[in-house]
């Protein structure tokens, strides 16, 4: 490039000229030839950038909660539950209301459902259960 066409780059990049400067190189067809070939040689290049993806950072990732602190707080609810567990007395467990070596009883009669229940079908076989009749070591189920 010519020291005397620099003007006319300065000219197309928006700086501030001196006009009389401008002008003279303009007088010149060689002037006139380079500002029409950087003028399109520019627009060329705007349109391939305007094509192009702008780059777009990849998005932080937000950090959850450390490790530590999880590990914290699951032990805080566990010992939470055990203690209201242990101060309630046990409500929901079961508790054995006879001894395990008593045989059961087959009851001989059987009370009617109460009045808004489903009505269910009379029972086709009764199974009868002697926990004590194994206890002599035949094994097997």
């Amino acid at each position: 490039m010519e020291s005397r066409f620099e003007i006319i780059d300065a000219f197309m990049d928006g700086e501030r000229v001196d006009a009389a400067a401008l002008k003279r190189a303009l007088a010149e067809s060689e002037g006139r030839d380079y500002l029409v070939d950087a003028w399109l040689l520019r627009e060329g290049i705007q349109e391939d950038m305007a094509l192009e993806s702008p780059v777009v950072p990849a998005p932080r990732r937000a950090r959850g909660p450390r490790p530590w602190l999880l590990a914290a707080a699951m032990l805080l609810c566990v010992a939470g539950a055990y203690l209201i567990g242990y101060r309630s007395g046990g409500v929901g467990t079961a508790k054995p209301t006879a001894p395990l070596n008593v045989p059961a009883v087959t009851p001989t009669s059987t009370s009617a459902p109460p009045a808004r229940s489903f009505p269910v079908p009379p029972a086709t076989r009764t199974i009868q259960v002697d926990f004590a009749a194994n206890a002599a070591g035949s094994g097997g189920n």
